[in-house]
């Protein structure tokens, strides 16, 4: 499993790389603009009456745009799961359907190693290069915080909406590894975890317009989701709902994983045939 872990994570460097400093680079800026705009006394509050209020509802509350909590929140923490939502569930839905589509699964099955360390080895990299990325990223935050003396951000409190944010990433990476398992192909796996994405985003955020919506929102797994408001209160409730979730999503793809007939060579449809016992 260790093998595999390794040889995953290495094979995910260019992700890492390219996701990471990318955002990275973006909070870093983001800081700095925000920096600046009250460096020059914008009016703010003048710019947002030109917005209908069902707007900037739909983005959060648009009154605490004018505190650094608020500015993050808005124009970095309320798009950014749906960014690497789609990243999360691309990569969680190719994991292993990937190499079994192309017929190169069945080479690693004919060594000395169980279903279950290729499927543990392989999550382990993946939640990994996810938390890297967002470390990176925090990392890209923390840097333009400290260059804007303006700003009071404490690094501790830019790592609690990061927390949130990979609690609601490891909900979808799960739903899409688990529908992998299942689906036809990876790509339909993928689409379907990547609408289940979208439309929890306009869900949660239609209920700040509409509070009809509340009964399915209840079910979004992004209503859990916390974003700048955990800088001053992360709520762990939420957390473990979210992590509970997800573990709850993994054991199922992991038991499928291990029970079900192997489509090797890309062939066949829906794989819910079980063998009796894991192969090895």
């Amino acid at each position: 499993m260790i093998a595999l872990f390794q040889r995953k994570l290495f094979k995910n460097w260019l992700m890492i790389f390219g996701w990471g400093v990318g955002l990275g680079l973006l909070g870093y800026y983001l800081v700095d603009i925000y920096g600046s705009v009250f460096k020059e006394n914008v009016d703010l509050q003048s710019y947002m009456e030109v917005f209908p209020e069902e707007f900037l509802a739909f983005f959060g509350d648009a009154d605490s745009l004018l505190t650094t909590e608020g500015f993050l929140g808005l124009e970095f923490f309320s798009y950014i799961p749906v960014i690497l939502g789609i990243m999360a569930v691309s990569a969680a839905s190719r994991l292993i359907a990937k190499q079994e589509e192309e017929g190169s699964l069945e080479l690693i099955m004919a060594q000395p190693v169980s279903r279950s360390a290729v499927f543990w080895g392989k999550l382990l990299a993946l939640i990994v290069s996810i938390i890297l990325i967002l470390l990176m990223t925090w990392t890209g935050l923390t840097l333009g915080a400290n260059q804007t003396p303006s700003l009071d951000l404490a690094p501790l409190a830019l790592l609690r909406p990061f927390i949130s944010l990979f609690a609601v990433l490891s909900v979808f990476m799960s739903l899409a590894l688990l529908l992998s398992m299942i689906l036809a192909s990876r790509g339909t796996a993928g689409l379907g975890a990547g609408f289940i994405l979208i439309a929890s985003y306009f869900i949660t955020s239609l209920t700040r317009i509409d509070e009809k919506l509340e009964s399915i929102n209840r079910f979004s797994p992004l209503k859990y989701y916390q974003g700048s408001s955990a800088m001053t209160n992360l709520d762990l409730q939420y957390i473990l709902i979210l992590f509970g979730a997800s573990i709850v999503l993994i054991a199922l793809a992991w038991f499928v994983f291990v029970r079900r007939d192997l489509r090797f060579g890309g062939a066949g449809g829906l794989r819910l045939v079980f063998s009796p016992k894991e192969e090895k």
